[in-house]
């Protein structure tokens, strides 16, 4: 199993329209629905990080995620995305990935 990490930056003030982008896209629904995908969540930030969110979700490998980051509806929705992001709208909205240690 492979968990990505995406970590999201709103712009000021626009915390609860990201939250509301997801929502009204379904972004984490589809995602879930996406071959390989095992779950997704979307967190919200109690500190004061730099990171006001994080989407968090789990995949059967990391070509499964990598199929996700390319797929055009979401490379589509991605670019709707930063209207809402505090980042460059150039930047790819893209997760790292992790793979589980098994420690002894």
């Amino acid at each position: 199993m492979i968990r990505s990490v995406l970590t999201l930056r709103a712009a000021a003030g626009q915390s609860g329209a990201l939250e509301a982008f997801y929502a009204e896209h379904r972004v984490l629904e589809r995602a879930r629905q996406f071959p390989g995908c095992r779950d997704a969540l979307l967190l919200r930030s109690l500190g004061g990080g730099r990171a006001t969110h994080l989407v968090i979700a789990d995949w059967d490998t990391a070509a499964d995620y990598r199929r996700w980051v390319d797929d055009p509806w979401r490379a589509a929705l991605s670019r709707q995305l930063a209207a809402v992001l505090d980042t460059d709208p150039d930047e790819p909205v893209v997760g790292a990935l992790y793979e589980l240690v098994a420690l002894a």
